[in-house]
């Protein structure tokens, strides 16, 4: 369908990079989703693991290299987070460095009962790379011409690099809507549309599906998705609550 749907995965960062600053960032095994390296740096620094995981040998990096190369060779790709970003320089990414590791090594089998999660955890705690494409993404408006519209959020069902056929099962039901004449549908995750799609009715079995719960159907917007496929949407979403996995657009 000529739809680029890797478009946005975690191993690029255009444009984000040069806006973290100094930061924190740890490393992820997607197999277990245990924490195995914890590091500082600043510019593309999280990323140069990944790429020397097969160079070299012989030093006390070999530990986290084999780590990665087990899964890269599982067909895998290793998760990058950022722990904290923004920081004043880089003595403070030492610091936070040396306390995340020390907590992940003394306290893993905690169970943590702090009710304040750390100071500026909300803006630039610990996150995924791609809640970090606002940086980076441009903020775009749905115009008249797309509306009515909906934002579908399948937060638990979404994985990053899907195709766009499963991205599309999990975006058009089953849900407690209203029926409407939707025009479009926007798969939107972490604030940035990974999908869209011309919406041309209602599943058949919407009519007999328990608890009013519905689903779309329809075909890739093919023409709409280079403009907004990776654009942020963040500004037309709940800012509190967010329990609807919804969206809908006058």
């Amino acid at each position: 369908m000529g739809l680029d749907a890797e478009r946005w995965r975690l191993e690029f960062l255009p444009g984000v990079a040069g806006k973290l600053g100094w930061y924190v960032y740890a490393l992820r095994d997607p197999r277990d989703q245990t924490t195995f390296y914890i590091g500082k740096g600043k510019g593309n620094r999280a990323y140069q693991h990944a790429r020397h995981a097969g160079v070299g040998g012989g030093t006390l990096l070999d530990d986290k290299r084999g780590r990665i190369r087990q899964i890269h060779e599982a067909g895998q790709e290793v998760i990058v987070e950022i722990v904290r970003h923004q920081l004043e320089d880089e003595r403070a990414a030492y610091e936070i460095e040396a306390a995340v590791i020390d907590v992940l090594t003394h306290c893993t089998s905690s169970d943590l009962k702090n009710k304040v999660r750390g100071h500026g955890r909300d803006e630039r705690g610990w996150s995924s790379l791609d809640r970090l494409r606002h940086l980076e993404a441009p903020q775009l408006d749905i115009p008249a011409n797309l509306r009515p519209a909906v934002l579908i959020r399948p937060n638990r069902e979404y994985r990053y690099g899907m195709d766009v056929e499963p991205m599309w099962e999990i975006t058009r039901g089953w849900w407690k809507m209203s029926r409407r004449e939707y025009r479009y549908a926007f798969c939107v995750h972490t604030g940035i549309v990974r999908g869209v799609w011309r919406v041309t009715g209602w599943d058949p079995e919407s009519n007999w599906a328990p608890k009013k719960r519905r689903a779309l159907c329809g075909e890739p917007a093919e023409d709409l998705w280079p403009t907004y496929v990776g654009s942020w949407v963040g500004h037309l979403l709940p800012t509190q609550g967010g329990q609807v996995p919804f969206t809908v657009l006058l």
